[in-house]
């Protein structure tokens, strides 16, 4: 893991994202840390915390209630042996924003060597409703496999490549029997729900017409580029200038080639999303270095 060599330098008594204050007691809460599993929203991170507890810890999820470690709304973070539940909202913006906070947080706390993986939804792009994607590239939507921001008014292209390696151990922990698809592809980050998307059900209606959005998905179902969601490009482009392995997991709940609305039942959906979180505890429990 690099850090900001800066930060040596700079008095910090607090964490403002997280509301922590940096003392010797709360950084003794997030020493030891190995894996980082990031989702979209606080109750999916803790049904995940509760999940882990009972496959990692063997302890009754009856006996075990997730305790959100910061002191924000805006995110959650929640501790399972050296193995940390975390939310990061919707969108490349939230999602940046928490890796800063809980990779500076994780520095402080003198961890050095981690993973972070996102755990989440998507919308397919020539895959089935229920399948899941292992990202090994993201793309922005003009299908650069670049992030790009601006720092003031200079323009910053990060390349968005994640880690194969990653990826292949995380495929080699999956049952040969598991009993539901799981492909390896890139994705693309739209910057936003609706429009970024071409979706048609949005308050505003997308600007490109039906045939010219067919082609384009066409274009990149060619590209290897599986789905379309809105964190992939900032994770990556932040862990590869960090120097931390990462990688996304992410359930298809529509095929976009049919169109933008989701024809599953919440039952089948509430479904899906496990299936996302069961691949990445399936991982975690080949790993050699699980710590109570």
């Amino acid at each position: 893991m690099q850090i900001n060599p800066l930060l040596n330098t700079i008095p910090e008594h607090d964490l403002y994202l997280f509301k922590l204050d940096l003392t010797p007691e709360n950084l003794d809460k997030f020493r030891g840390i190995r894996y980082v599993i990031m989702q979209g929203s606080s109750k999916r991170a803790a049904v995940l915390a509760k999940k882990l507890a009972k496959s990692v810890l063997k302890i009754d999820n009856r006996l075990f209630e997730p305790v959100n470690l910061v002191n924000t709304s805006n995110f959650a973070v929640y501790r399972i042996g050296n193995i940390l539940s975390v939310s990061h909202g919707m969108g490349n913006v939230t999602i940046d924003a928490l890796l800063h906070a809980i990779t500076k947080l994780l520095h402080y706390a003198g961890n050095t060597e981690v993973e972070y993986i996102r755990v989440g939804t998507s919308g397919g792009i020539g895959v089935e409703p229920g399948t899941v994607v292992v990202t090994k590239n993201a793309f922005m939507p003009n299908l650069e496999a670049y992030y790009t921001t601006y720092e003031l008014d200079q323009r910053i292209d990060t390349p968005t490549n994640l880690d194969h390696a990653l990826v292949e151990r995380l495929l080699a922990a999956q049952p040969k029997d598991i009993a539901f698809p799981i492909v390896v592809g890139n994705s693309i980050a739209a910057d936003d729900f609706y429009l970024g998307q071409c979706r048609y059900d949005g308050a505003m209606r997308a600007r490109k017409d039906a045939d010219y959005r067919a082609k384009f998905f066409a274009k990149v179902h060619e590209l290897d580029i599986c789905n379309f969601e809105m964190e992939s490009s900032a994770l990556a482009a932040f862990c590869n200038r960090a120097k931390i392995p990462a990688t996304m997991i992410a359930v298809t709940l529509v095929n976009r080639f049919e169109g933008d609305q989701i024809k599953s039942s919440a039952e089948q959906l509430v479904e899906f999303s496990e299936r996302s979180q069961q691949v990445v505890i399936n991982y975690l429990l080949s790993r050699k270095d699980l710590s109570n």
